[in-house]
């Protein structure tokens, strides 16, 4: 059996996670509870538990202090964290230093934390196998189909030397969309994970959908919709990424590239656009790649699409269309998100006023801010300062 320790300040919480489940029946017990993360060392270091459910916000030593000085103990088992919505920032950074997962408190229930518990018990079992002797591996489907999008096997081979594992889908029409951050690692204040990055994207798709997710390192994935699930679905890639842009800008203030394309003919085209995307720098054509500069550099000012197109030296029409097919989304709702997106990093340094912010961001009228504001971020400016300036 594995032991759990739950570490949270609100009894009724506690509480609700001993009943939750009979967890004896599923190979855990409850070795204690604590209320803060001062009081829990003393019980960890007694009862060496396997899994650790902490909520974040606590008095005397939060969650995430607790994570650090179990990872500077080299703590040997598995942390789970409990948050509510508006404790993502929290969140990034317990999956940071180490966490393996998180679970919202308002949409536990038993089944979905079972799950999490089994997953994070499994962690445990490869912990404990690892040893010098050789073991079988048996790669997951995800692991064959990362293997063939770095390969340049043919696809009929690469099935028939899979033959252990049904792949026949792989002959089927997909889309695929490029989710990096690479451009921002540079940038000391970036910060993602593999866990979040895959999140975000399943939390976009809302269980609507069950593309492939494969992840290429802690700031790129490549997604894979099935054409025939989207078709069914009367769902386009272009809504998704929307979605997937808007799902960043709300908890951080980097946003993806996203490159995508539809109606491939199976998964060795899709592969052959995917090292399209890889080769391209920025991953961008240079007409685009040139126009998102110029935004980036010039967003603080009074822009038109005539204004735009005219600096870098295109078409408007001819720039509409080819910015839309490679971004997902048209020059105005991209610079709407990034005024959006420049305006929430000013707002958590509270330095300036709404209305001044507002101006900064080339944005005039501070109603209209207000209103795109709250489009894009599902809060209004006012009520997204009060998280960070209480």
């Amino acid at each position: 059996m594995y032991s759990i320790l739950i570490i949270d300040d609100e009894p009724i919480v506690k509480i609700a996670l001993r009943s939750i489940l009979p967890w004896e029946e599923h190979g855990f017990f409850i070795c204690g509870t604590a209320s803060n993360g001062l009081e829990a060392l003393s019980l960890i270091e007694k009862h060496h538990p396997d899994v650790i459910i902490t909520d974040l916000k606590m008095p005397e030593m939060n969650g995430l202090e607790l994570i650090r000085t179990l990872k500077e103990n080299s703590y040997p088992g598995e942390i789970l964290v409990l948050s509510n919505y508006e404790d993502f920032d929290s969140v990034r950074s317990a999956l940071l230093l180490g966490a393996a997962d998180y679970l919202l408190k308002i949409k536990i229930q038993s089944d979905t934390l079972l799950s999490c518990l089994n997953k994070t018990t499994e962690k445990l079992q490869k912990k404990e196998r690892k040893t010098p002797s050789a073991e079988i591996f048996t790669p997951t489907r995800n692991d064959l189909l990362l293997s063939f999008f770095q390969s340049t096997c043919s696809l009929s081979s690469f099935i028939e030397d899979h033959q252990e594992t049904d792949l026949a889908f792989m002959k089927h029409t997909c889309a695929i969309c490029y989710v990096t951050f690479e451009k921002y690692l540079s940038n000391e204040a970036f910060s993602i994970s593999e866990k979040l990055l895959c999140d975000m994207i399943l939390d976009a798709v809302q269980g609507v959908l069950q593309p492939h997710i494969l992840v290429l390192n802690d700031f790129s994935a490549l997604v894979i919709f099935s054409q025939k699930e989207l078709t069914a679905s009367q769902v386009k890639v272009e809504q998704l990424i929307k979605k997937l842009y808007n799902r960043f800008t709300m908890y951080q203030s980097f946003a993806p590239d996203m490159p995508y394309q539809e109606n491939l003919e199976n998964y060795e085209e899709a592969r052959s656009i995917y090292q399209n995307f890889t080769s391209n720098e920025g991953h961008y054509k240079d007409d685009v790649a040139k126009t998102l500069k110029y935004l980036e550099e010039n967003y603080m000012h009074r822009l038109t699409l005539a204004s735009i197109s005219a600096n870098v030296s295109l078409s408007s029409s001819y720039l509409c269309r080819v910015f839309k097919s490679e971004v997902g989304t048209s020059i105005t709702s991209y610079l709407n998100n990034l005024r959006v997106r420049k305006a929430a990093t000013l707002i958590k340094e509270g330095k300036f006023s709404l209305k001044e912010i507002s101006a900064m961001v080339g944005i005039d009228d501070q109603l209209y801010f207000s209103r795109l504001f709250k489009k894009y971020m599902e809060i209004s400016p006012s009520e997204y300062g009060k998280r960070f300036h209480q």
